[in-house]
């Protein structure tokens, strides 16, 4: 057996992996990443206690870092679990605003208006900024050596901030326009930052000294082909996909809207659709000609709803028992590269889409894009009985999510034991030394699920190894991998 997991060591390499610096990946929320993802087999790899999370962690090298709702900041390895340093904001009843990654910092908003920066290495405070006396409740956006968040529950028309990383103010900006910004976070567009207003308002600014380039209501019918009268609030952020704004807003309980809206060279341009989905404060994710969404308040049912990228039509709707106010999160390693939208969205490849319910008791969600509808691959029901708002970060084979009764959990595939997101010949490996007792035991190892590790399981791993190979091999031979 050993001489087989020796020889079969010589599969090649896994992709290389990226991490999840902010709020949906990176500065234009685009929610996707190449890296694998478990799409079968789940298991709880590790879980720590934390104070009440409310927003999705961030993976940054070999480091997970969490923000609980009573503003402190965890940083724990992403493989194991140890905490690695923490530390304070200010002790506040919920943080509501997902922290960025930037230049080996951390960068973190919080309700009294503060904004923090931690080393991403030790956890050492570099600089405390006094935004303003306001809330910050949305995600704090990196790019380019500079943040930007917005000001929230306030009556007075919000302003946009945005300091240097090392705590100067650069700019201040404010349209005028009644609406503030909780939860709705901004993207950035090459020289441009675009941010939603809570009262239904798109606005883009030059990202170098904050004035405005552009503002629009989605309700605007004279310059709006299809604009809505009952837009409601807008308490999603917005991502970009190929030249086009993406945004969900709510109404009511029952009705909500999802929006396409094209920008040009920072101007908001009539070419898109709004498409009528339910309730939703879920920031949409765009991939290979389909436009992903969660929908549902707190208490009511809810649905992972698909679209066509080109005209808006639901293409299916997966329902859950609660409503889904996370953004989902997408794991496209073994889907084919991104047609930019005009595939008209037929086949949906082999993408895997993760999400949470918002409920007490909530659970993660991973469903499987077969086209003309979503199978479910798996769901993990966490031990703790916490409301679950947030949704989910991915890097290197993993899962991270957390949950308001204070815990965040990691969750992998069984059998990959060296976390990339593949079973090889490697993992069989380390599987045979922990049943011989040379390395600690994972869950992960436990493929017969008997509650210990040994060279029966090696064995087990072998043969998906094997398996996988051979699939491997095969699509070379009939020319469906290049």
């Amino acid at each position: 057996m050993l001489f087989a997991l020796v020889c079969l060591t010589g599969i090649p390499a896994a992709a290389s992996v990226s991490g999840w610096h902010q709020f949906q990946k990176d500065s234009p929320n685009t929610g996707t990443t190449s890296d694998a993802a478990p799409g079968s087999d789940p298991v709880l790899l590790w879980s720590m206690q934390t104070g009440a999370i409310n927003v999705p962690p961030l993976v940054a090298g070999d480091l997970v870092y969490v923000y609980d709702a009573n503003g402190t900041m965890w940083a724990f390895d992403r493989r194991c679990g140890s905490m690695v340093w923490r530390n304070e904001t200010s002790p506040w009843f919920i943080q509501s605003s997902t922290p960025a990654y930037g230049d080996d910092m951390i960068f973190a908003a919080e309700r009294d208006g503060d904004l923090h920066a931690f080393d991403a290495a030790t956890g050492e405070r570099l600089w405390k900024a006094h935004a303003t006396d306001h809330a910050l409740a949305c995600p704090v956006t990196y790019h380019d050596h500079r943040v930007y968040v917005g000001e929230s529950y306030c009556r007075a028309p919000a302003r946009y901030f945005c300091y240097d990383e090392n705590g100067t103010m650069v700019w201040s900006s404010s349209t005028g326009v009644a609406g503030a910004y909780e939860w709705c976070g901004a993207c950035v567009v090459d020289q441009y930052l675009i941010h939603p207003i809570s009262s239904g308002n798109l606005v883009s600014l030059f990202r170098e000294n904050g004035t405005m380039r552009d503002i629009i209501s989605l309700a605007d019918d004279q310059n709006i082909s299809f604009a809505r009268s009952d837009v409601g609030r807008i308490r999603a952020s917005v991502s970009h996909h190929r030249g086009y704004l993406y945004v969900a807003s709510e109404y009511s309980q029952e009705q909500g809207y999802i929006w396409k809206i094209r920008l040009d060279c920072g101007r908001f341009i009539d070419s898109g659709w709004s498409t009528e989905i339910g309730f939703s404060t879920s920031t949409p994710v765009v991939h290979d000609g389909r436009v992903y969404v969660g929908v549902g308040e707190h208490g009511c049912s809810g649905n992972l709803v698909c679209l066509n990228d080109s005209t808006g039509d639901v293409l299916w709707s997966y329902p859950v028992p609660a409503g889904v106010k996370s953004s989902p999160v997408l794991s496209i390693s073994d889907s084919d590269s991104d047609s930019g939208g005009n595939s008209g969205g037929n086949s949906g490849g082999d993408v895997h889409i993760y999400f949470t319910t918002a409920t007490a008791n909530g659970s993660l969600y991973c469903l499987r894009d077969c086209g003309a509808s979503a199978e479910l691959a798996w769901a993990y029901n966490p031990p703790d009985s916490g409301y679950i708002l947030q949704g989910a970060a991915i890097s290197d084979g993993m899962v991270y999510f957390g949950t308001g009764g204070g815990y965040v959990y990691c969750i992998g595939r069984r059998g990959d034991l060296d976390y990339d997101g593949e079973i090889s010949a490697t993992d069989a490996v380390i599987a045979l030394q922990m049943a011989a007792g040379s390395e600690s035991s994972a869950p992960g190892a436990d493929m017969d699920c008997d509650c210990r590790v040994t060279s029966v399981d090696a064995l087990v791993v072998l043969r998906d190894a094997a398996v996988m190979t051979q699939h491997a091999t095969t699509f070379m031979k009939n020319g469906e991998v290049n």
